[in-house]
């Protein structure tokens, strides 16, 4: 997934445009960026959350995937989005930028 594929939002983002990132979620047509590394894909069951990978050549071990996945959660909770997001429940996977795409080095 490119940045130019999904719809991009961060703090600054207007209540017009959550509101259009929330709409595409609960309808499950289109991938929302929450800046700097949250991708959001939603699904009819859950909600898959990709942290894109900051440092992707770093050897990691599984708890460290888990502290970014957990830093992440607590960002997407704190963010404007978090409020809005549909009821469904969230599946968090790290991914990293191989290439000319995404590949999922750890998920949950």
């Amino acid at each position: 997934m490119s940045r130019s594929e999904a719809f991009v939002i961060d703090d600054t983002t207007t209540p017009e445009r959550l509101a259009q990132a929330a709409d595409l979620l609960d309808r499950c047509t289109g991938v929302v960026m929450l800046m700097p590394a949250i991708a959001l894909r939603s699904g009819v069951r859950e909600i898959r959350c990709e942290v894109v990978d900051p440092t992707p050549a770093a050897h990691r071990c599984a708890e460290e995937y888990k502290v970014l996945v957990e830093n992440a959660a607590r960002a997407l909770v704190r963010s404007k989005l978090g409020a809005l997001l549909p009821e469904r429940p969230l599946r968090w996977a790290v991914v990293e930028q191989r290439g000319n795409g995404m590949v999922e080095a750890w998920s949950n």
